[in-house]
């Protein structure tokens, strides 16, 4: 006589028994939330008066007894977060008269959904996200008059028409509160009808949809909207001005678009607004100033867009701010004192602008900020004691400033600080020894003035008592300064005179000498010849098309590659002046670092920093290597943080060229670097692409550089594609299965029809708990690969899109494995 057996949120183990079918009284049976496994058993068909049917979030397999949906007194099943499989019945809806949940997300369900679950009239929540359905969303479900939620997001389903009539068919259920469709294939243009949607809609998710053409302005209609996501799609145009209309928005998300224009002031009128999202656009202009009216904002990100001028004072009185994000724009001036306000905030994200001048000292007013960056700027001035006023700062990065002075002891008592980047500035003094520096590297500080410290982050030992310590008077001083001077005229004297004699004798045999940068170490050929023990094979790392590359130790210990060029091979003089060209004048963390030149008539070579973990190509080829799937995440997102530094980060656009896994050094932390820039291109600001006869590798470089000689920034995109391929499938593009039409490229998309985890590199499938989330994170990995490698430049996305798309699939599926 049994009707209710609720057992849901406890530690229940083991299978559903089939003697469940003697409750034959039962009404409700409650399992969620436990760690069941197995089969469903079909005996469960038997149970006619079950009115709530809910095993959701447990470990059941197998396929759903389609008994299950001929029970006509049931209301809801719930079987989300599983690993159920197989299809749903064609006429699934046809004995359900009482059904008015349906929750099935989370699960490896696929093929349609049957259009007869539109005869299920009662319906009011319908939720089969996170599976793998396909087919055309059913026009039907605009028959559920009763209707609040419909999930269908990470699904493979389209519409019928780019024009997207779905909507207008949505727009019969009047009740709708959510509707999330993203993670779809919709592919068309958002339509007009879609203000026609329900008054009381609360959530519209569309991300990552493939969407394309303008927001329309008649999204102001949806007046209940509190939700409105958009990102990761191809909308172009400008931001509407009526979306300011919408007064119960609370989460704007219109990043990684192609949106352009100004950010309208009619946003300003969303005083409930709580994360306003509009990173990876176009967006250009001035930031509105009139954004303090937007006083229930915790969330703001405009990153990676053309914004210009300053930051408006107005940004720092929205003192319940948590996150701000302005990175990699053209943002000028200075940062104001009036930072402090914003006590409460946790992420300060101001690097890759313009801004110039001091770091205010009232910043160290933000005691809860875990994360600030200011790299890639123009700050001057010293490091403000009051840093080490921010006690809960774990990520702090001033690289690439002209910051002076000495690093503050105060930066000791930060207990919680896992990450500091000072590199490339004009820091002089000692390095602090105590806290959070003992674990800090060499990258932490390399490129400064004058630091000095433990030999571990190879800088000079300071002086006993320090130079800070010690008074320097002018006789002294003079003592040093004027034969310095001396010295530095003899030198001009010499250098002229050699320059002249040498314009005599231009056949006359010249020394080994270096580029003229300060920072460079100076290494002789003799010394070169030592290190590498006669350039011996043993030393040999690998041979290229312009020369080899050999393994050495330099006299005080440190570990070099020596790359050698055959001055015998056609190109090679040019391939090493355009090298020259590249790496004198830039860097990155994931650029290889140039230690010196060494060159006479006939020898010439670049000295560069030793990778011990060898490159991307041995990692994947290789039978005894592995790389784990987060492993080969975080390898493409140093590729495409290098690309983009080379595209958008330096004063003139670098074409890498020649992007493959040969070129990719991994070092002993197994960051990655891009490397040989013999192939490069550099183009001015008046030029977008070039013409070149050089040739890039066969299967990597894109199809207009090999039919027209056609180089431009996305030709690396196109290789960054077919090398996101590789990473992930272990194939090369000229793999001897791919002959014909059939190409890598192929072979990945058709593999996103049926299932992704059939052409993956085998070795990540070690773990099975991690394949759901796995499955998920790389079916998005290769869309994205296949959006770098379109046919037409103009269709491929821009690098800065890739950087951001690949971080956010980076971080769910982190979310995705530790929820697991």
């Amino acid at each position: 006589m049994l009707t209710q057996l609720l057992l849901g949120d406890n530690n229940f183990e083991g299978r559903l028994p089939p003697e469940i079918e003697n409750l034959t009284m039962l009404k409700e049976l409650q399992l969620s939330y436990n760690n069941f496994e197995g089969l469903i058993p079909n005996q469960v068909d038997n149970l006619q008066n079950l009115e709530l049917f809910d095993i959701g979030i447990n470990g059941f397999f197998g396929t759903i007894p389609f008994g299950i949906f001929n029970i006509s007194t049931i209301r809801a099943i719930a079987l989300e977060a599983n690993n159920l499989s197989g299809q749903l019945p064609s006429n699934m809806g046809l004995f359900l008269p009482s059904l008015q949940q349906l929750i099935l997300w989370g699960n490896k369900l696929r093929g349609t959904i049957p259009n007869s679950i539109s005869n299920t009239s009662q319906l009011v929540n319908i939720d089969l996200g996170q599976n793998s359905f396909s087919g055309l969303i059913p026009k039907t479900l605009g028959n559920l008059r009763f209707l609040q939620r419909l999930r269908l997001e990470w699904n493979d389903l389209t519409v019928e028409s780019p024009e997207l009539s779905i909507f207008s068919y949505l727009s019969n259920c009047i009740n709708l509160v959510v509707l999330a469709l993203g993670k779809n294939h919709l592919n068309g243009f958002l339509p007009k009808s879609i203000g026609n949607l329900s008054i009381s809609l609360q959530k519209l998710r569309l991300y990552n949809c493939e969407l394309k053409g303008s927001i329309p302005i008649e999204i102001e209609h949806l007046s209940g909207l509190t939700t409105l996501t958009l990102t990761n799609n191809k909308l172009s145009g400008l931001v509407p001005t009526t979306i300011g209309s919408l007064h119960m928005l609370q989460g704007l998300y219109l990043g990684g678009n192609r949106l352009k224009g100004t950010i309208p002031p009619e946003l300003c009128y969303l005083r409930s607004l709580f994360q306003l999202y509009l990173g990876s656009n176009y967006l250009s202009g001035h930031i509105p100033r009139c954004i303090d009216n937007m006083t229930s904002l915790r969330s703001f990100r405009l990153d990676f867009n053309q914004l210009t001028s300053v930051i408006p004072l107005s940004l720092w009185r929205l003192t319940d701010l948590l996150e701000v994000d302005f990175s990699s724009n053209s943002l000028s001036g200075s940062l104001s004192s009036e930072i402090e306000k914003i006590k409460v905030l946790r992420i300060l994200n101001l690097s890759r602008n313009q801004l110039s001048g001091d770091i205010p000292k009232t910043i160290g007013g933000l005691k809860d900020l875990t994360k600030l960056s200011l790299a890639i700027n123009q700050l001057e001035g010293s490091i403000p004691i009051s840093f080490g006023e921010l006690v809960s700062l774990e990520f702090l990065d001033l690289s690439d400033n002209n910051l002076s002075g000495e690093i503050p002891k105060s930066l000791e008592g930060l207990h919680s600080l896992k990450y500091l980047n000072l590199s490339f500035n004009k820091l002089q003094g000692e390095i602090p020894t105590r806290g959070p520096f003992l674990s800090f590297s060499v990258a932490a500080f390399m490129s400064n003035k004058a630091l000095c410290g433990a030999t571990r982050l190879k800088v000079p030992p300071c002086e006993e008592g320090g130079p800070h310590k010690t008074k320097t008077t002018w006789p002294n001083m003079l003592r040093y300064v004027l034969p310095a001077i001396g010295f530095i005229m003899l030198a001009l004297t010499l250098a002229f005179a050699w320059k002249r004699w040498k314009k005599r004798n231009p056949k006359s045999p010249a020394q080994v000498d270096l580029y003229p940068l300060v920072t460079w170490r100076r290494i002789s050929h003799q010394q070169l010849v030592q290190a590498t023990n006669g350039f011996s094979s043993n030393n040999l790392l690998g041979e290229g098309s312009f020369g080899s590359v050999y393994q050495g130790t330099l006299l005080d210990g440190m570990n070099i590659a020596v790359k050698i060029m055959n001055m015998q091979v056609k190109g090679a003089f040019k391939s090493f002046d355009v090298e020259c060209e590249v790496l004198r004048n830039i860097r990155h963390r994931n650029l290889v670092k140039i230690i010196s030149i060494c060159r006479s008539i006939d020898f010439k070579a670049f000295v560069l920093e030793y990778m011990p973990n060898g490159n991307l190509d041995i990692w994947l080829h290789s039978e005894d290597h592995y790389l784990n799937i987060l492993q080969r995440l975080n390898i493409m997102i140093d590729i495409v943080s290098a690309l983009e530094y080379l595209h958008h980060g330096y004063s003139t656009t670098i074409i890498h060229c020649d992007l493959k896994p040969s070129n990719v050094l991994l070092d002993e932390e197994m960051v990655a670097h891009v490397a040989d820039f013999g192939m490069a291109k550099l183009l001015d600001d008046r030029d977008s692409m070039m013409q070149t006869m050089t040739l890039a590798t066969f299967g990597y470089m894109a199809p207009e550089y090999g039919s027209e000689g056609v180089v431009s920034t996305r030709g690396d995109v196109y290789s960054y594609g077919m090398l996101l391929m590789e990473t992930f499938t272990r194939k090369k593009p000229k793999d001897g299965m791919f002959i014909g039409e059939m190409t890598l490229k192929h072979w990945v998309d058709e593999s996103l029809l049926t299932s992704i985890l059939d052409i993956v590199d085998a070795n990540l499938l070690r773990n099975e708990k991690e394949h759901a989330a796995m499955e998920d994170c790389i079916s998005s990995v290769m869309r994205l690969a296949l959006e770098c490698c379109a046919e037409s430049p103009t269709q491929r996305i821009d690098i800065k899109n890739v950087s951001a798309t690949l971080n956010k699939l980076k971080s769910k599926f982190v979310l995705d494995i530790r929820t697991s």
